[in-house]
């Protein structure tokens, strides 16, 4: 082989062994979710991530901590970007630093979110742009885009593009009832009773309404995707506060 097809077939290997790809998910177009990131340990990917500045972005916290409840090395972790297509014609950033919500407590599904900076700022162009964030909780029965390159199912089909759904937010009490003791001021259900959600993979990523970021997904109900169960996301309406603090706080510096 040459090098060029050696690094196609490691890669098409790689894919293969992921199941890539937004459950019942459509495939996106070049630039049409240019805030979507990938979280990759040493090329194996953990988790979806948004960008939401030049030199952040959010995902969920438990992506960045191992079975031990340790934080996973920073040196080995990067965030691929850039493109629709897993690990073709993206680039890659190195880590920086990590600020989990001082709330979460690995283990727990509550306040599941860390903003991530990048040791170098991204480069913006038509494929790579930050996506505003919501100021206030969103209504229910509201049509969001989920997207991601997680598993079709817990088995998975393989897929090099990203994908993308609809799905529908569910009343607080609905969500409530579903998560049970789960269940806090800040997390939002998506109603995945017709097919589509997230699953391994892409958890960490973004639900989007109307072109602001309204979610950043954390589990799903059962912790098995592809069940009907609601996916849980955090509500960024209300972190968005924490969220700009922590930004101004690291460009201060």
């Amino acid at each position: 082989f040459s090098c060029a097809a050696l690094a196609l077939v490691l890669a098409t290997s790689l894919v293969d062994a992921l199941g890539s790809r937004v459950i019942d998910g459509e495939t996106a177009e070049r630039g049409q979710f240019p805030y979507q990131v990938t979280l990759t340990e040493k090329l194996l990917v953990l988790c979806g991530g948004v960008l939401v500045h030049e030199r952040f972005f959010l995902t969920a916290a438990h992506c960045l901590f191992d079975t031990n409840n340790t934080l996973l090395s920073l040196n080995n972790l990067n965030v691929y970007y850039g493109s629709e297509k897993l690990f073709s014609n993206g680039k890659y950033n190195r880590i920086r630093s990590v600020l989990v919500h001082d709330q979460y407590e690995h283990g727990s599904t509550q306040y599941d979110l860390a903003l991530v900076e990048v040791r170098r700022s991204f480069e913006l162009s038509f494929n790579t742009q930050p996506v505003a964030l919501a100021e206030s909780a969103l209504e229910e029965q509201q049509a969001v885009t989920v997207s991601g390159f997680g598993r079709t199912s817990e088995a998975g089909n393989t897929s090099f593009k990203l994908k993308h759904a609809e799905l529908t937010t569910l009343s607080s009490g609905d969500c409530q009832e579903a998560t049970g003791d789960g269940w806090y001021e800040g997390a939002i259900c998506l109603d995945t009773s017709n097919g589509g959600g997230f699953c391994t993979g892409d958890y960490g990523g973004p639900a989007v309404f109307n072109g602001t970021l309204v979610g950043v997904g954390s589990y799903t109900v059962g912790g098995r995707c592809g069940t009907g169960q609601p996916d849980v996301f955090v509500d960024v309406g209300h972190f968005s506060g924490w969220v700009k603090a922590q930004i101004d706080e690291k460009e201060s510096e």
